[in-house]
């Protein structure tokens, strides 16, 4: 009976041990997690909040502390800006604000799609009632401030940073991360910590078994719309005994648009819709997957008739509004492919490609279609060259000459680039320039020849051109990249950088930006493709530019057409007035030279005056 006691007492004293010890273990796993989520979370308020000085410049704060205003369509961009940032750091706000006497107003707010239903969106210099004696005193600090606050937006934990403008005024940057979401973060650490502490090594081998299973399964699964995902396609194909199938891949045309609208949710609703549609209406033989953001697939046996596959897509009428909450309508194109079903997919793809690019609904893959096929293994293939063109450092520079024809001189070298293939072969912009957008590279090409150009030229006189992209210049860091290479250069008054003027219509406001800033690190700045639209004339000669380049097809036109070589004509003496140069490009033999020649157009570009080399070699020396 004493031993049976002494086995009670050991066992309630080995479980109490153990109580304490998962007490002591739950404890510490948690007030680990717990600081390292506070230390996240503050991290991203630090980040999110030294973001904002970046986005908005260093002479935004500078002018308002001065004058007090800015325009409201920097303002407007800005907040946008700020918008998108507090999204991509999943931030409920990032703003900065200003001291005007004794009393805290916004300079730049991020606003959410709530504030604008409810029409809380900050204004500029809108004054913020709910300051607190911290938001004050971090205006006199040199150190960010932290505090917890509440005010009209909701509960939230907030950092200040102080920063001096070019006047000595203090401005502050600041971001705000819900108490909600800590909690939130809290909880879920807590809860973590209490499992990690409270199983038996049996009970956690199990949840892990069990873990692995629906991880696996979920792994198979569209989120968005709980249908079976291209992983569960690949893994039927694995593991099918069956080689010759048939498939249908249909192309939704609006959904990027839609989830950039109305977002994912919306854009998951209407696939998730779409393909319940397909199911209700399909045979049971039919297997079914959403296989990308924008496509699914319905797989068949392969005696299933085109036709039948081919009514079914048509079925729905989309004529009418797929959704009627938010209003959505939606087209498809689909391909069609039967046979193996190692090749299904990839020519299936074909055909749906070419449905799109036909404008059709349906396109059955066959030999019809062979040229489309290999139109699109040509264009992976070189999208493959591009890659390793970068990588490999193959892309380089190739110059051509513009020519003062009386004079004799050569006034700039434009560049442009070249890829040399694994082969030796010398690829055109032609050939690759549409693949470089498509795989974003296009900033990469920008900054790949503008630092080639600053390291041929930085030891000579020699004057250059650089083409310069809408998109390079939306782009922040390229932007600072090229203020920052400027000040290193010491001939910047040799540089020219060419914007298109298409481009420049389309973003005035950004393109007049950037200008004023290239102008103040002392290079010149060249509108191309000017005069192919009249309308646009004027407002592109109320920009500060050196240099315009007539638009190439104007050019061709001038022998033969008197109004073109009015227009010209026209052009070049008002350019002489307004000290512009005026380049003629696309000069491809005597008769344009000689016709520019009448209309006092001497500086040329062309196959007729020079041929892009990638060496500099001036022709009259």
């Amino acid at each position: 009976m004493l031993q049976g006691k002494l086995r009670i007492n050991g066992l309630i004293s080995a479980f109490m041990l153990f109580l304490i010890s998962l007490i002591i273990c739950v404890y510490y796993t948690y007030s680990t997690i717990r600081s390292d989520v506070i230390n996240t979370l503050d991290n991203r308020l630090i980040n999110a909040a030294t973001s904002v000085k970046y986005i908005l410049g260093d002479d935004y704060h500078s002018k308002i502390n001065k004058t007090q205003t800015i325009s409201f369509a920097t303002y407007e961009s800005k907040s946008k800006q700020l918008s998108e940032l507090a999204q991509a750091l999943d931030i409920a706000y990032v703003y900065s604000m200003v001291l005007i006497n004794g009393k805290v107003h916004f300079s730049a707010s991020s606003y959410t799609q709530e504030d604008q239903n409810s029409g809380k969106v900050t204004q500029f210099l809108d004054l913020y009632p709910e300051a607190t004696k911290a938001n004050i005193g971090a205006f006199l600090s040199t150190e960010p401030v932290f505090e917890i606050s509440s005010d009209q937006w909701g509960d939230f934990k907030t950092i200040f940073i102080p920063h001096i403008d070019k006047n000595g005024i203090t401005y502050l940057t600041a971001a705000d991360i819900s108490l909600k979401t800590i909690n939130n973060k809290l909880a879920q650490s807590a809860s973590t910590s209490a499992v990690l502490g409270g199983f038996f090594l049996v009970i956690i081998i199990l949840l892990l078994i069990m873990y692995n299973y629906a991880t696996k399964r979920a792994a198979m699964r569209d989120s968005g719309s709980g249908f079976a995902n291209h992983i569960a396609l690949e893994k039927y194909f694995l593991n099918t005994p069956v080689h010759h199938m048939q498939m249908a891949i249909i192309w939704v045309n609006e959904i990027e648009n839609i989830n950039r609208f109305y977002g994912t949710k919306v854009g998951d609703k209407v696939m998730k819709k779409l393909l319940i549609h397909f199911k209700k209406h399909s045979n049971v033989n039919y297997r079914i997957y959403r296989v990308a953001t924008n496509k699914l697939v319905l797989l068949t046996p392969k005696e299933t008739p085109y036709e039948e596959l081919s009514n079914l897509i048509q079925s729905y009428n989309f004529n009418t509004p797929f959704l009627t909450n938010p209003f959505i309508y939606i087209t498809l194109c689909a391909g069609i492919a039967r046979g193996n079903k190692s090749l299904l997919l990839k020519n299936a793809h074909i055909a749906a490609l070419q449905a799109k690019q036909g404008n059709l609904s349906v396109v059955n893959y066959s030999e019809a279609i062979n040229d489309s096929k290999s139109l699109y293994l040509y264009n992976l293939e070189i999208a493959k060259e591009v890659r390793e063109a970068f990588e490999q450092k193959r892309v380089v520079p190739y110059f051509q000459a513009v020519i003062d024809i009386e004079s004799k001189q050569t006034l700039h070298y434009e560049c442009t680039p070249r890829i040399v293939t694994s082969q030796g072969e010398i690829l055109k912009p032609d050939a690759f320039s549409n693949t470089v957008i498509r795989l974003r590279m296009d900033g990469l090409l920008t900054r790949t020849l503008f630092s080639q150009c600053l390291s041929r030229f930085r030891k000579t006189q020699i004057s250059w051109s650089l083409n310069i992209t809408i998109e390079d210049i939306l782009d922040p860091s390229i932007n600072e990249y090229i203020a920052y290479e400027l000040q290193r250069y010491p001939y910047p008054a040799n540089i020219t950088l060419v914007l298109f003027e298409p481009q420049v219509i389309a973003n005035y406001s950004s393109v007049r930006a950037f200008i004023t800033m290239v102008k103040s690190k002392g290079i010149k700045v060249m509108i191309n493709s000017f005069g192919n639209d009249f309308a646009n004339t004027l407002n592109i000669l109320k920009l500060e530019i050196d240099v315009i380049k007539l638009d190439g097809m104007l050019i061709k036109q001038i022998v033969n057409d008197e109004n073109t070589a009015l227009f010209v004509d026209y052009t070049a003496n008002f350019a002489k007035q307004q000290n512009i140069q005026l380049i003629a490009s696309m000069v491809e033999n005597k008769a344009i030279a000689t016709a520019l020649k009448k209309v006092n157009v001497t500086l040329m570009q062309g196959s007729y005056i020079a041929h892009p080399a990638p060496h500099v070699n001036p022709l009259f020396e």
